[in-house]
């Protein structure tokens, strides 16, 4: 059996921000939004759906950090190097988002990204990575050290 990602929900503190932020950045990269309601809104790119959804009064105060257990960060695949690089450039420069790490996008042949935060802090990715799934482009070379199932 193969599976796929069906769709990432994420809760946002300002829903009106975040909903104009990820029109500006998941547009560009082809999804649409295809829903807008107060409680929640979603994109699709036709094979899985990015939904985002108001933060309910009672749960605002504990807030968001990649660090805390839970979502570390969200990758979406560009086709090319030159498509991060027009992200980048047209996207993300042109609108005031600032680049994590290098301020650009970086990387070699196999792995080429740009990093950026949401407006609830939350790690995005633009990335070209042809081969990063395949299990040939991952010939498990680490010697295992923690076991999982020992007591």
């Amino acid at each position: 059996m193969k599976s796929k990602i069906s769709h990432i929900e994420i809760n946002v503190l300002n829903y009106k921000e975040s909903i104009r932020f990820y029109d500006t950045i998941l547009i560009p990269m082809g999804f649409k939004r295809t829903s807008c309601m107060k409680t929640w809104t979603a994109y699709t790119d036709g094979m899985s759906k990015f939904i985002i959804c108001p933060v309910e009064e009672k749960y605002r105060k504990a807030g968001f950090h990649r660090k805390r257990a839970g979502l570390n960060h969200l990758a979406f695949y560009a086709d090319s190097k030159e498509q991060v690089d027009s992200y980048f450039n047209e996207i993300l420069v042109k609108n005031n988002i600032e680049a994590l790490y290098e301020n650009k996008a970086f990387g070699d042949e196999q792995y080429y990204a740009v990093f950026f935060e949401g407006p609830d802090r939350i790690k995005l990715e633009y990335v070209y990575a042809p081969n990063y799934c395949d299990l040939d482009c991952w010939p498990n070379t680490f010697e295992d050290d923690f076991d999982p199932y020992s007591s």
